[in-house]
């Protein structure tokens, strides 16, 4: 039986997307299929910018994936012509022994990279914005910023279009099965077949994978855009996070972006403000009745622990939205072939910290889809780690 396409893949978002572009630069026949639209608010794939950076504290496996990534982007700058990176450096800081601080600092000894330990005095000076105790450690990462969602996603998939490759929005999968010759993908418009699948379906991949709904789980998180007070300069401020220690969730801030379009109506972008949230929350979603809309019980959480922070920055709520994380048990990604298949590859689970790797997971799938290997690091993510934990427990 001949195959209608060389790979279908399940979700136009972050690592959809990527994957598409890749497939397309490898001659592949490829369809992507979207429920919603691409970089649409129900997922994980929005909110005007995410940061990016390489001193990776979560675990230092990554740094090789964040390198390819970040070279990923840059071409898709060059061949989209869109700016989608703002190197604004990031900054972690927090209390003496700092898993964070020392995690940043173990990557950069390990991979070469330029990262910069700094005691509290040397912060005060160099970032006044904040309000650091006399014994805070930190560490900055000069060539990290902030990479912008939505223009990646669109990027991504208008080269890919160029190409040839096929979108397809608003048609939702409700199965994937494999066969001895390809994989059958039903949709609520019908049936496509494939010599390979990648599934990149975020918070909704245990619809598709249910193997690994014991692994994912899908939370609700607030973010927020807040002027600073009255005469402070916010625009040169890097991208942040303050380890609160392990019974308080970190906080993050995000740097103004200083070419985001402007609202016509409003005269302005939320993006022109610093970004501020709280990594983690145990409210859990489903992703098909979507995330309950930001409260003012949420803002005011979110600003009480932003006020201890960075007290001159704290002012005005100018906009607020609500994303999802798909959590993993150990807050590492998951990604690789579905367990039992040879045709089906994914990634999932990405914690909160994935939009950065997109471009890598993306091209690390589409070399398991058309080549069956790849070269690019991801054995770490194996879903199989679990399996092997509970072996030995």
């Amino acid at each position: 039986m001949s195959h209608n396409w060389d790979l279908v893949v399940i979700g136009a978002g972050a690592v959809g997307s990527a994957a598409l572009r890749a497939a397309s630069e490898s001659g592949a026949k490829a369809l992507c299929l979207e429920q919603h639209a691409p970089a649409h608010e129900r997922g994980s794939s929005h909110g005007l910018s995410r940061i990016f950076r390489h001193a990776y504290f979560e675990h230092p496996d990554y740094v090789p994936l964040l390198r390819h990534s970040t070279a990923r982007f840059e071409s898709l700058e060059r061949e989209s012509g869109v700016d989608l990176l703002h190197r604004c450096g990031m900054l972690v800081a927090g209390p003496p022994g700092s898993e964070v601080v020392a995690g940043s600092l173990e990557s950069g000894r390990r991979w070469n990279l330029a990262v910069e330990a700094l005691d509290a005095a040397t912060l005060r000076a160099r970032f006044p914005w904040f309000a650091y105790p006399d014994d805070a450690v930190g560490a900055f990462e000069a060539n990290a910023g902030i990479v912008r969602p939505e223009a990646a996603v669109h990027a991504a998939l208008g080269a890919a279009r160029s190409r040839g490759a096929e979108l397809r929005i608003g048609t939702r999968v409700r199965a994937i099965v494999e066969d001895a010759t390809g994989v059958w993908v039903e949709t609520d418009a019908g049936r496509e077949r494939a010599n390979a699948v990648i599934v990149a379906a975020g918070a909704w991949t245990s619809r598709l994978l249910p193997e690994l709904a014991h692994l994912l789980t899908v939370t609700r998180q607030v973010q927020a855009w807040v002027a600073a007070a009255s005469g402070i300069d916010a625009r040169a401020m890097p991208c942040w996070l303050v380890d609160r220690g392990r019974l308080e969730h970190a906080l993050y801030g995000l740097a103004p972006d200083p070419v985001a379009p402007m609202n016509v109506a409003e005269g302005s972008s939320p993006a022109h403000h610093p970004k501020v949230g709280l990594h983690g929350s145990s409210d859990l979603v489903d992703p098909d009745l979507g995330a309950a809309p930001v409260a003012d019980t949420d803002l005011e959480r979110l600003l009480r622990a932003y006020r201890v922070v960075a007290p001159a920055l704290a002012g005005r709520v100018v906009a607020a939205a609500t994303c999802l994380y798909t959590m993993s048990p150990d807050g590492q990604f998951l990604a690789g072939t579905r367990r039992g298949a040879r045709r089906i590859h994914f990634a999932a689970g990405l914690s909160g910290h994935g939009f950065k790797l997109a471009p890598a997971l993306g091209d690390a799938l589409v070399d398991l889809a058309i080549e069956g290997r790849t070269e690019l690091p991801i054995g770490f993510l194996s879903p199989a780690r679990f399996a092997e934990v509970g072996s030995r427990s």
